[in-house]
């Protein structure tokens, strides 16, 4: 008994009363953050650069602009150096900042000297003679953060110390000859216009600084559904130049391919592009006139002689292919076959196995999606004869005549991404189009217009030509009153450089010429009445196979 007793003791002892928790402490009201006045300091993101700076000979740093700055944006100010000495100038940026470009003005508007290199550190040394003022403007390519803009003056005996200690590029001297006092420049351009056939306008002209240490880049702004056509003529301190045409991924849309000191590119779009145009040369440093003229696209079917590329596309594959089926159903092409798709990558070459028409000829379309830029299709038979070729920016249409199967290889050399392959029946037949597969391939290229890459007008007549240097062929042809005609020659075989000249038949005025390699076209309209013209082909070597046809607008 006395043992329950002490255990139900213990048990209430054990169980006694729950002890109350913590009372909460009471809150006490918050005080509002501190607000220090003051700014970041703008010197902080330059480093070590003006002590380096000054320790080679430089004076003392003055910060010409410096704040937060974020995509596209730019800051700057005037600098008036004293006649006799140079000025450095540099852009620095916090780590946010991933491209940084610099650039010396005059008052007039003029670069003195760039530094648009694809880095966060631009420098710039100018030397006398320059102008009494300059602007110095600092442009946010990439990211977004704190900039500063320092400038420090250097004695002349100590330019080279300087630009060696900081890294100076784009280090140029003296005041930049007007584009207007170029010598022979509007001869120059007025060529090139003939060339390039169609109805110009220019539309700017500006005299770029160069330099072989680092690229010098100026905007080039292409609107809608346009052509613009770039002239760039050197100095003679200055040559074999590098000229490029990138978008706003620094993705390459265009580069010259010619080997003369003046260069040229022609550039379309069915889409506004912000593109970049890139001007460098392997030898020495200097000056260049550049020369901006522009068209509406529909110029590209005048356009005879000219390598003109079209400018990439922004959008997805599903939607560029949408918008080319489209635009050849409007056409009155036929369904298609089911697109084949896949990824091009640069350094590899991707090969597809296209079913195609012994009896006619089929038309290839590939189109991209982004960010695939610049790419190139070649169709070869199961011997490996090649039997057609095209090239494009965001799209190509290859035409292939007379093989019921054909191996189609791709490569880019602009950026790689998604493409899809799509074939059906070209309406244009000729027996022609199959006897000479490799000419009517790049004939009907030459004859191809529009960012869709599509045959207008009506077909004309077609002709196959033996032609070899030394001796022209031709052949008459009339013009309804009212209407145009375009020529187009393509030719395949052992001769090279294909000549086509159209003549008035009764006055011998010569209304169109055209050149090329391998193929060209030219252009003749009749007005109020009837024209009969004569059509010559010749080439500049050896002995080809040529067709030519034409096609009534």
């Amino acid at each position: 008994m006395r043992r329950r007793t002490v255990a139900a003791a213990l048990l209430v002892f054990a169980c006694g009363p729950t002890p109350k928790p913590p009372a909460k402490p009471e809150p006490r009201g918050l005080s509002a953050p501190r607000v220090v006045p003051g700014a970041l300091d703008a010197r902080r993101v330059l480093g070590d650069v003006p002590e380096r700076a000054q320790g080679a000979g430089a004076g003392p740093l003055a910060v010409v602009a410096s704040g937060q700055m974020v995509d596209d944006e730019r800051l700057g100010a005037f600098v008036e150096p004293p006649p006799e000495m140079c000025l450095l100038a540099y852009a620095r940026g916090s780590s946010s900042l991933e491209d940084l470009d610099l650039a010396a003005f005059s008052d007039e508007g003029n670069p003195v000297a760039v530094d648009g290199g694809r880095d966060p550190r631009p420098t710039l040394l100018v030397c006398p003679p320059h102008p009494d003022r300059l602007y110095l403007a600092m442009h946010a390519a990439h990211g977004e953060g704190l900039a500063t803009l320092g400038a420090q003056l250097v004695p002349k005996d100590r330019a080279q110390e300087v630009a060696k200690a900081v890294g100076a590029r784009g280090a140029l001297g003296g005041t930049p000859r007007r584009s207007d006092e170029w010598p022979g420049l509007s001869e120059l351009v007025a060529q090139r216009r003939a060339a390039l056939g169609g109805r110009w306008e220019e539309i700017h002209r500006v005299t770029l600084a160069l330099d072989m240490r680092a690229p010098s880049m100026m905007p080039l702004p292409i609107d809608a559904d346009q052509c613009t056509d770039v002239v760039v003529v050197p100095d003679d301190d200055v040559g074999s130049l590098d000229l490029e045409i990138v978008d706003a991924e620094n993705r390459s849309l265009s580069r010259a391919r010619d080997t003369t000191s003046s260069k040229g590119l022609t550039l379309c779009s069915a889409a506004q592009i912000a593109a970049t145009l890139v001007v460098r040369p392997h030898i020495g440093r200097g000056n260049a006139a550049v020369v901006l003229s522009r068209a509406r696209g529909d110029a590209l079917k005048d356009m005879s002689t000219a390598e003109v590329a079209w400018g990439a596309t922004t959008l997805p594959l599903e939607r560029t292919g949408a918008t080319q089926e489209a635009a050849l159903a409007k056409a009155g092409y036929g369904g298609g076959s089911k697109p084949a798709r896949g990824t091009l990558a640069i350094g590899r070459r991707t090969r597809l196995v296209v079913e195609a028409s012994a009896s006619g000829c089929t038309r290839v379309d590939v189109v991209a999606g982004a960010p695939l830029a610049m790419f190139s299709a070649r169709a070869a038979d199961e011997t490996g004869v090649v039997v057609g070729t095209a090239e494009g920016a965001d799209r190509l249409a290859l035409l292939v005549c007379g093989r019921p199967r054909v191996f189609v290889d791709l490569d880019v050399r602009g950026s790689p991404g998604p493409f899809s392959l799509a074939t059906r029946k070209e309406p244009w037949q000729d027996a022609a189009f199959v006897a000479r597969p490799l000419a009517t391939s790049r004939m009907l290229t030459r004859l191809l217009s529009g960012p869709a890459q599509l045959l207008e007008g009506t077909p004309g007549q077609v002709r196959a030509l033996a032609v070899e240097a030394g001796k022209v062929a031709s052949f008459d042809e009339n013009i309804p009153a009212g209407r145009c005609v375009r020529f187009a020659a393509g030719s395949e075989g052992e001769g090279t450089g294909v000549d086509l000249r159209v003549f008035d038949a009764d006055d011998w005025e010569e209304l169109d010429r055209g050149s090329g390699v391998r193929a060209t076209a030219v252009r003749a309209c009749a007005a109020v009445k009837a024209r009969r013209v004569k059509v010559e082909v010749s080439l500049s070597a050896g002995r080809s196979d040529v067709v030519v046809a034409m096609r009534a607008l």
